[in-house]
């Protein structure tokens, strides 16, 4: 038997992989596959596979970003949820510092941009006298330094892979 094919026509579909928190839920709760709100952006509640309002085109140009905290974001949402005054550098979902969760293959590409983002805010909020109301990522720094060593630049550690000065 010979097949001859004529044409081909190719449908693909992509869809963002979001690394699952599995340890957890195998042990403590039964998780809904059909959950439509894990498929939303926590910020602008558009799907994580389309766009959020910024952005025109789904795909690599309206990526998501991964928190400590395991919630997701599209990356132009979270950035300007951290730029606003109400933010203090929290996540908008739990009210945790919003860090990026190392290690992902997602995140990688944001972390420069995370930093930046975060010290730009931490310094205008400074200029404007209310950095006390910013979560303090200095403390645990300040706790390990001797007292009798006069630090002249203060560290700001938003991961244990990154240091910022």
């Amino acid at each position: 038997m010979k097949v001859k094919i004529n044409q081909v026509h190719s449908v693909f579909a992509w869809s963002w992989h979001i690394p699952r928190i599995s340890d957890e839920n195998e042990t403590n709760e039964v998780t809904n596959e059909n959950d439509d709100d894990e498929d939303v952006c926590g910020i602008c509640r558009a799907s994580y596979n389309g766009t959020c309002p910024s952005c025109k085109f789904p795909g690599d140009q309206c990526p998501l970003v991964i928190g400590v905290c395991h919630h997701n974001f599209h990356d132009h949402c979270i950035y300007r949820w951290l730029d606003t005054s109400n933010s203090k550098g929290l996540c908008p979902m739990c009210r945790q510092v919003f860090q990026l969760q190392k290690g992902l293959a997602i995140n990688d590409a944001h972390i420069r941009k995370f930093v930046e983002v975060v010290s730009r805010r931490r310094e205008e909020m400074i200029e404007e006298g209310v950095a006390e109301d910013f979560v303090d990522f200095d403390e645990p720094i300040r706790q390990n330094t001797d007292s009798a060593i006069d630090r002249q630049q203060v560290d700001t550690v938003l991961d244990e892979d990154f240091l910022l000065r």
